[in-house]
Parts: C-alpha cells; structure tokens; sequence
C-alpha cells in the first residue's frame, strides 16, 4: 500500500483560483445554519432516506415542517403503519413498534420551509459578517455593552438563538 492511499486532499485544491465571493460566503452561511439546526430547514423538498432505531413506538424523522410523507417502509420496503404528528413532528407506529436495527426504517418526505425571512436574515447577516472579516482572522464587535467574538463564517449567539424553532429535535 502506497503512502498515497493515506493523503487526504486538501479541502481548497488550488488557492489560487479561489474566490472569497458574495456567493462562497452565502454558501458558507447556509452551512453554518444547517449545521446549526441540523437539517436543510429550507426551501421545501423531497428528501430520501433511512433511519438507524432502536425500535420502540415514537421516532422523529431527520426534518422539521415536514409537509408529506410518501412513504414510511421497513428495509425489506413493507409500509408501516404510522400516524404523524405535525405539531411535534413525531412519529408513532400503529402496528406495535417499529423495526429495530441500522437503516431499519426507510423514508421519502417533503420537508422544509418555502418561507422564513427570520432564517434568510440569519443567513444574509452571517454572510455578510463574513465579508468584513479575513478569512481566519477572529473579529470581536461590542454593542450596548456586551461584546461577542466570532470567526469570518460562524454564527453569534443571537443569530442561534433566532435559529431555535428550527432546530431538530426541538418542539416548534
């Protein structure tokens, strides 16, 4: 085995030809939210997956404002039986329980937000936080008295704490 097998590449293949546009900085920015609320959060759209369970009756599937579930089948793709809870977005089985074990459970939803101006604000503000900022260089910015550090693309607290009902696993 080659050595060469062990190289991970570098994230920014060539520097050179990398531009730290408006449009990269949003991209980072959305990152950051998703990774923040740990889902896409927006636009609306069909998503497809499986879920590792414990089994048990109740489970949540990997989204919020979910606004159709297409199907919900076991791994040999047998339909379960459900019903689905839109206000806290769980799920409970109606046959006993459902399967246990990894990728027990395979789904295909409609998930997300067609609309949210207080996550595209998030979005916009983080975005261009970033613009002022070198990459790497940590900035601290002070406002009625309190102050706050944050790199060229994380979120600050404030901007979290907008982001909170759309975070998974959190009650709307």
């Amino acid at each position: 085995m080659s050595d060469e097998a062990n190289v991970v590449p570098d994230m920014i293949a060539d520097p050179s030809a990398f531009e730290d546009d408006a449009q990269f900085r949003l991209r980072a920015a959305q990152a950051a939210i998703r990774r923040e609320c740990g889902w896409h959060v927006m636009p609306n759209a069909a998503l497809a997956g499986t879920l590792n369970t414990r089994g048990g009756t109740v489970i949540r599937l990997p989204a919020r404002h979910v606004t159709s579930i297409e199907s919900l089948t076991d791994r040999q793709g047998n339909p379960l039986a459900y019903a689905y809870d839109p206000e806290t977005g769980l799920v409970e089985s109606l046959s006993g329980g459902f399967p246990v074990g990894v990728a027990a459970i395979h789904y295909s939803i409609h998930a997300g937000y067609n609309e949210a101006p207080d996550v595209q604000q998030v979005l916009i503000s983080a975005a261009k936080r970033a613009g002022m900022s070198p990459i790497g260089l940590v900035k601290s910015q002070s406002t009625n008295g309190s102050s706050a550090s944050y790199d060229a693309v994380s979120l600050m607290q404030e901007e979290k704490d907008k982001l909170k009902p759309y975070r998974l696993g959190g009650l709307p």
